[in-house]
């Protein structure tokens, strides 16, 4: 092989450039780059929570660029709602696009998948929007953190309001993790209340006929009806719960209210519904500041939580690679454990070391007739509260102790092939 000389570097370097192909020994100049690699759902079922998502992140990785030292990039990845999918994209990030650490995810069946692999390659996973109480829970990782509350913290606030309308109550479920968790949760609340169950069905995630579940509920003697799934399946179930005109009958409940989903089905037959909620402009703290920034870079859906996930998740992440100024996947774990953060809610959030759950303020909140809401878009008013570590739980219930048992087992491998990122912040 000839000798390379720097004429011969230097043309080949602006050659490959020229291509958009750059030697990964070859640094550009200025501030250190933080590659983040953003997975979620932008196909499939739950993009109409990862597309927000992903939102939410581009307008926290603008503020972090405004200080000019550290140079923050995302890097993208679709699960198209797929567990297979999510592995494969997430080992890409990792493995040839060399991303420092994995952010996203709104499939909690995605989200497990991810947090396992992640573990296995030594990478910190921060996943946004899955809901799955296992995640942080019987399915813990070393090296996952979950930003939105958990599906005990959801079900604990809506559930305490539900019991008080109702108490004979309807199951649809979604056949995944997210809907069977959702079920099991809410039956034990049911049913220490001395509630009963009539009725409870499962359905396959994508399901766009509900017809035959709407008939079997008709025929119920329910007051109450939940909705226990997600994305375009909760709109293709509300849509139906009112074409059946079961909404004059019995009480619409849902895990998870989302704006993007009430877009998308009879909202205002819905009025007086409950939804497990997340985070809204009446949260509290500097919610309505962050709501209105939220709102003017929405784009294609109204302001939602799932925006506010990915903006707090990011958010989260650059000041914690700051705070420790490296991508060292070990020193982020720790970086992370009981870290508070301001969770523009009244209470703030913290990320137990016990289960790497942000425990954080949870909601009930309430379908609102357009007459009633502060905007068209806005469909949902909070009606109660849970604080974080109520709506949590203590590290010593089951699902903490499980996750404990797991986070204190794990070591964090070396990542095969990687320099951790160091920064130099004064």
């Amino acid at each position: 092989m000839a000798d390379l000389t720097r004429s011969s570097f230097v043309t080949g370097a602006l050659a490959a450039g020229a291509l958009g192909i750059v030697p990964s020994r070859i640094r550009a100049a200025g501030p250190p780059a933080v590659r983040i690699g953003y997975l979620d759902s932008f196909s499939g079922p739950f993009a109409v929570g990862g597309i927000p998502q992903r939102n939410g992140a581009q307008l926290a990785l603008a503020d972090a660029n405004r200080r000019g030292d550290v140079r923050w990039e995302l890097v993208y990845g679709d699960d198209e709602t797929k567990p297979a999918v999510g592995i494969s994209e997430a080992r890409r990030l990792v493995e040839v696009e060399k991303v420092d650490v994995l952010v996203g995810g709104a499939s909690s069946a995605v989200g497990n998948a991810v947090s396992a692999y992640a573990q296995q390659a030594g990478v910190l996973y921060l996943a946004v929007g899955t809901h799955d109480t296992a995640m942080t829970g019987a399915k813990a990782n070393r090296v996952c953190f979950r930003q939105t509350c958990s599906l005990a913290m959801l079900t604990t606030a809506l559930g305490a309001e539900l019991v008080r309308r109702a108490r004979r109550w309807y199951f649809l479920v979604a056949d995944y993790a997210f809907g069977t968790d959702a079920r099991d949760r809410l039956r034990t609340i049911l049913l220490a209340h001395g509630g009963t169950i009539a009725g409870m069905d499962l359905h396959p995630i994508g399901t766009s006929d509900f017809s035959s579940y709407m008939v079997k509920a008709r025929g119920s003697d329910a007051d109450a009806f939940l909705l226990l799934n997600g994305g375009t399946d909760t709109q293709n179930a509300a849509t139906a719960f009112v074409q059946f005109g079961l909404q004059k009958r019995m009480l619409a409940a849902g895990v998870t209210g989302e704006n993007e989903l009430a877009a998308g089905f009879p909202a205002e037959e819905l009025a007086g519904s409950l939804w497990g909620y997340v985070w809204g402009p009446d949260a509290g703290g500097d919610a309505e500041a962050l709501h209105r920034r939220l709102a003017a870079v929405a784009d294609g859906f109204p302001p939602n939580w799932r925006q506010y996930l990915g903006y707090m998740a990011v958010r989260n992440l650059v000041d914690r690679v700051r705070a420790c100024g490296t991508t060292d996947t070990a020193t982020l774990v720790h970086a992370f454990e009981d870290y508070r953060y301001d969770a523009a809610k009244a209470q703030p959030g913290v990320f137990r070391a016990c289960d790497h759950q942000a425990a954080q303020e949870t909601y009930c909140a309430e379908m609102l007739p357009r007459a009633k809401r502060r905007d068209p878009q806005e469909y949902f008013g909070i009606v109660s509260a849970v604080g974080g570590e109520f709506a949590a739980g203590p590290c010593t219930d089951a699902d903490s102790t499980r996750a404990a048992a797991i986070i204190g087992g794990e070591q964090v491998p070396a990542r095969e092939g990687y320099a951790p990122t160091r920064l130099s912040l004064h």
